[in-house]
């Protein structure tokens, strides 16, 4: 007969059992695994902390788009429901004061004249109530919602129209008669954006609504643009934002915390300094405002801090002035002492809490988030009444929503991905540190291994680089990296000087000297990683989007120790390439030390395609048709090169995609098999 304990061990044997079953009949992580995958963004808190909104994330395998709908869970992880039934989410919701309501945009289908179209509509959707019900109508897409704190009004952005300047005058055409589309006359500082092509003429304004019902009333009108997040004064009499006020054509960062007065509509600047202050919040006692912002000087990368004022703007002080790192997203604490702050830190997003003093209390560094495709350190966080809410994953766990309290006490409280996590085998993500060649900086790496991988066995390596250049990559969750991984490749990536979360002065090392020094880098990388004795130096790879491209092109440039290589949507020639992306103004006068036409040495040296003549590597060069933040003519111009200089190459134009190619699931999928069918090309030696 079992006692008591014979029986817990008994249990213990057979869920060991059970669990090393499981692990063995899993397998490893493949294409269609990517429709399975779940993921969760855009976390919002109740006022009074006990419900908390999300964006679940999904892949739609009919349709090959990635879908969001909004569903709402209590803080304590019961009563998990969807509430977007009638169309998909757009943006993020918001919860009224009292927390017993949320209002939320939604993109629905229509029947309209026998034609069906996608519709923008807001939504109020009591808690207690089955259905919600539509606020105003008409309406082109509204963002940025929030209640007034009396419960009476909800304020968005929406955009308003106008008409663009003409150039001449037509004749009119003849009843019936159909003519070409008349000329479009540019004159707008920007134009277009890369995923939305070139922009219509609006500019987003400020609406207020009715939470009872009634007509929308416009509240801003002008040239301005409005499309930031909204806070309301305490007394409901105003709105906090921020807009560019400057409005100077060579400062496209720069913005101001203003204050908009309800009533009247004028507008009143709370910050003056040059740069970006954004994201204004009111302090729980209603008597200071906190935004995030810096005092800009002319280089590409600057830390973010977070500064407190009294609500006119007055008595400023910085609260991480003392700190090397960039706030990335903040939240008022319920005491009105300390705040909430988000950051990076050497490849991990952390979640802690701030004083005036400058005082860290580390509540969490497991903060995940939606790019799904590379391991970028993303991720998301709200906070009221003491609970805060963000997305936690890892190298081999998908985003879930969890909740943490003051003591760093973490709760995961979904589990969407949990079937995938029992069929599918994840590689996980070994830390490692090498000390720079160059100048002895710790440069910080990752390695994924291949299922059943065997240290006496010899294996591929495959560098991956990111883009940015100033961003990070961390131990998160990449799909691509998981496939390479299963195809047998050991995949290693890092986080070269110019990437953020090392500090301010560690992302300057290349500030108008972009690609450089980062090359040593990651050959650093490369070498320690070989160094462990189960690489096949013969069959060293390299890939990288973006930035990634960019140093990728370089790389080849440099050296022939890479059998193969694939730049991802790269800048090729540094002067055609920053005047035709949709980020120009921001690209010429930050990343460049001289615009180029007043002196073109510097950024044609810094291109790759000043290198081409070196290549002896096949590289291949992919990017989306309608990319224009890295424009597909930079690639065809490798590509020609590359040509001319009798080198292998290849040129994949994808089909429809922005600079983010992997945004349809498939094209996910179809990245990686191209990238890993070029490299099979050149497999060399197996021996």
């Amino acid at each position: 007969m079992l006692n008591k304990r014979n029986t817990g061990q008994v249990l213990a044997v057979l869920f060991s059992l059970v669990t090393s079953a499981l692990a063995q009949s899993a397998e490893p992580f493949s294409a269609m695994d990517v429709f399975e995958i779940v993921y969760i963004k855009d976390p919002v808190v109740s006022s009074d902390g006990q419900h908390i909104a999300f964006n679940r994330g999904y892949m739609d395998v009919m349709t090959d788009r990635r879908r969001s709908a909004l569903w709402v869970i209590d803080s304590d992880g019961q009563r998990l429901r969807e509430v977007s039934k009638t169309g998909e989410l757009i943006g993020s919701a918001a919860f009224s004061p009292s927390s017993d309501a949320i209002a939320f945009a939604l993109m629905e289908k229509v029947e309209e004249q026998g034609e069906v179209k996608d519709v923008p509509r807001l939504h109020l959707l009591r808690l207690s109530a089955e259905a919600s019900v539509e606020l105003g109508s008409g309406l082109l897409g509204p963002a940025n919602l929030a209640f007034s704190p009396d419960g009476k009004w909800l304020a968005f952005t929406d955009p308003v129209a106008y008409e663009p300047e003409p150039m001449g005058n037509m004749p009119a055409k003849p009843s019936g008669a159909k003519w070409a589309e008349p000329f479009i006359v540019e004159t707008r500082d920007q134009y277009a954006a890369d995923g939305a092509g070139f922009l219509p003429y609006i500019t987003n304004q400020v609406f207020l609504v009715p939470t009872a019902g009634g007509p929308v009333r416009q509240v801003t009108e002008g040239h301005w643009d409005y499309a930031s997040p909204l806070t309301w004064l305490p007394d409901s009499s105003g709105l906090l934002t921020s807009i560019n006020l400057k409005n100077e054509v060579n400062k496209p960062l720069d913005t101001d915390v203003v204050r908009l007065d309800i009533d009247t509509g004028q507008i009143t600047p709370l910050t003056s300094q040059l740069g970006p202050d954004v994201s204004p919040k009111v302090s729980p006692d209603g008597t200071r405002i906190a935004w995030m912002g810096y005092e800009e000087k002319h280089v590409s990368y600057q830390n973010q801090r977070l500064y407190t004022a009294e609500l006119d703007g007055s008595s400023v002080k910085g609260w991480t002035h003392g700190h090397d790192f960039s706030v990335f997203n903040f939240a008022w604490h319920p005491d009105g002492e300390r705040i909430y702050i988000q950051y990076e830190e050497h490849g991990r997003n952390v979640l802690a809490l701030l004083d005036e003093k400058g005082s860290i209390n580390k509540l969490s560094d497991e903060l995940a988030g939606w790019e799904l495709d590379q391991p970028y350190t993303t991720g998301q966080f709200s906070a009221n009444a003491g609970v805060v809410a963000f997305g936690r994953g890892d190298s081999t766990t998908l985003t879930e929503l969890a909740v943490s309290d003051d003591m760093g006490r973490v709760k995961t409280i979904t589990g969407f991905n949990e079937s995938l996590h029992e069929s599918a085998l994840f590689s996980a993500a070994e830390e490692r540190w090498v000390e720079s060649s160059f100048d002895q900086r710790n440069i910080q790496f990752w390695i994924n291994y291949p299922p059943n991988f065997d240290p006496t066995q010899t294996y591929p390596l495959l560098l991956q680089i990111h883009g940015g250049p100033h961003a990070g990559y961390g131990p998160q969750f990449a799909a691509n990296n998981q496939l390479y991984a299963a195809a047998g490749y050991v995949v290693v990536y890092s986080n070269p000087r110019g990437s953020t979360g090392y500090g301010e002065e560690f992302a300057l090392t290349i500030n108008h000297n972009f690609p450089s020094r980062d090359y040593d880098d990651l050959m650093d990388v490369v070498d320690a990683t070989v160094s462990l004795g189960f690489i096949d130096e013969e069959r060293l790879y390299v890939t990288g989007g973006s930035g990634g491209g960019v140093l990728t092109a370089w790389i080849v440039g440099k050296t022939d120790r890479f059998r193969a290589a694939v730049a991802v949507n790269p800048v090729i020639n540094w002067i055609s390439g920053g005047l035709t992306m949709d980020l120009n103004k921001l690209f010429v006068n930050y990343y460049y030390s001289h615009h180029p036409w007043n002196d073109p040495t510097d950024a044609w040296t810094r291109s790759p395609l000043s290198l081409v003549g070196k290549v002896t590597t096949p590289t291949m060069l992919m990017t989306g048709e309608n990319d224009l933040r890295t424009p597909i003519s930079e690639a065809e111009q490798y590509f020609n090169a590359l040509k001319m200089e009798g080198v292998d190459t290849a040129l994949v134009r994808v089909p429809g995609a922005s600079h983010f190619i992997e945004s349809r699931p498939s094209h996910l999928i179809a990245k990686v098999n191209a990238i890993i069918a070029w490299f099979e090309r050149y497999a060399g030696p197996t021996d």
